[in-house]
């Protein structure tokens, strides 16, 4: 089309129209760095959405199962086997709850208690109490929640359940007493304990009948959705819950916060569209005997309008093309060869992960264009409107 090749020209302006190239090149370099830095924070931040991500879906279970209308799940084994046959390949049946904890002196708060296996004690920090008596009852109790009721290794530590019992007197706390025999590490999960009993003896404590209170399955995360229908389908007593259920509340933050930071950086795309418009204004300015005899040579408004928002269009899409291969480029070669390290005994991660998603390279490219066309729209419409005789009268 005879615009698109006008539009061309005028935007290699001849070394007469030098501060217009250099202003439309200012224009250009200004959409480049925007995309290029927006690139860069979104796959910065996918990169470490993406380890967070990781680490929660191999640290929490793909399903937790709970009782629906009692404080137990009574058909555990029937639902174990059934996940097992559905593709869960670990099962583990917990028994939790809310104690109160108190040393000798009556000091105490409350905490989580927490089952576990035979053979899947929590890992101790320190060494394990000796001797203890096995026919003792056992606790092990983290090290923050031991140093906050002021016990250690050896001490008792009486636990009061969330129940009564009935005696001759009236209705009674049921209490027990506990040697502590390991300290472990808190958890940095959300299910997390103070304490952890053996599984029958957490089962006698909160009178359960020998049944575990949660299910917890792994396997496979992409299985999970599949493997919850055929359980809640099986199942009307329970109610399952896949990885992304359970960490909903910490993924709708996460993606929050990379909306805030898209909208936040597209400003830098905004504030380059800005100088568009004044290029593009500057550009008109010269061109106006130009512009007048294309209208007298039969030019339409339509025709005008067309020229100069392809003009601002072809700046925009440099702008934008040059930035996706800086950006993009970027990301990629940070990611292959570690460009940032990061201390290891400090952070999770030994350096920071770039992870460049396609919908974000989309999002960007369209906010960049549609900039650019916005700002182009109201300077090209400035010049259709030209008249023509005064257009000429001025070269």
């Amino acid at each position: 089309m005879i615009e698109t090749r006008i539009a061309r020209r005028y935007l290699w302006a001849s070394r007469k129209q030098a501060h217009t190239a250099f202003l439309s090149l200012i224009s250009m370099l200004g959409l480049a760095v925007g995309v290029a830095t927006l690139l860069i924070s979104l796959a910065l931040l996918s990169g470490l959405q993406g380890q967070i991500k990781e680490r929660l879906i191999a640290s929490s279970p793909q399903l937790l199962i709970e009782p629906a209308g009692s404080n137990a799940i009574s058909d555990a084994g029937a639902i174990a086997a059934a996940g097992q046959r559905l593709g869960m390949k670990t099962v583990h049946q917990i028994v939790s709850g809310i104690a109160w904890g108190a040393n000798a002196d009556g000091r105490g708060r409350p905490m989580r208690v927490r089952s576990y296996e035979p053979g899947a004690e929590p890992e101790r920090i320190g060494r394990t109490w000796r001797p203890f008596d096995p026919n003792e009852p056992q606790i092990f109790l983290t090290r923050d929640f031991a140093g906050a009721i002021g016990v250690t290794l050896g001490d008792l530590v009486t636990v009061v359940a969330p129940r009564t019992t009935l005696t001759p007197f009236g209705p009674v706390p049921v209490w027990r007493k506990y040697r502590v025999v390991r300290l472990v590490a808190p958890s940095g999960e959300d299910r997390g304990a103070d304490a952890y009993l053996d599984l029958a003896e957490a089962a006698r404590f909160f009178n359960t009948n020998g049944n575990p209170t949660t299910i917890e399955m792994y396997g496979d995360p992409a299985a999970a959705d599949q493997v919850q229908r055929g359980l809640g389908n099986a199942f009307s007593n329970v109610l399952v819950k896949t990885w992304k259920e359970i960490n909903r509340p910490l993924f709708l933050a996460l993606r929050l916060e990379k909306i805030v930071m898209f909208v936040t950086i597209s400003l830098i795309i905004f504030v380059a569209a800005l100088n568009l418009i004044s290029s593009l204004s500057m550009l008109i300015m010269e061109k106006r005997p130009q512009v007048g005899v294309l209208k007298t040579m039969g030019a339409t408004e339509a025709n005008i309008r067309s020229l100069f928002l392809q003009v601002g269009l072809l700046i925009g899409l440099s702008g934008t093309l040059l930035g996706n291969i800086f950006g993009l480029g970027f990301s990629w070669a940070a990611n292959r060869f570690h460009i940032v390290p990061l201390p290891s005994e400090i952070y999770f991660i030994t350096y920071l992960p770039f992870r460049v998603e396609p919908d974000d390279v989309i999002g960007v490219n369209l906010v960049a264009i549609c900039l650019a066309i916005i700002a182009t729209w109201y300077p090209a419409r400035i010049a259709a409107r030209l008249d023509p005789i005064t257009a000429i009268r001025e070269e």
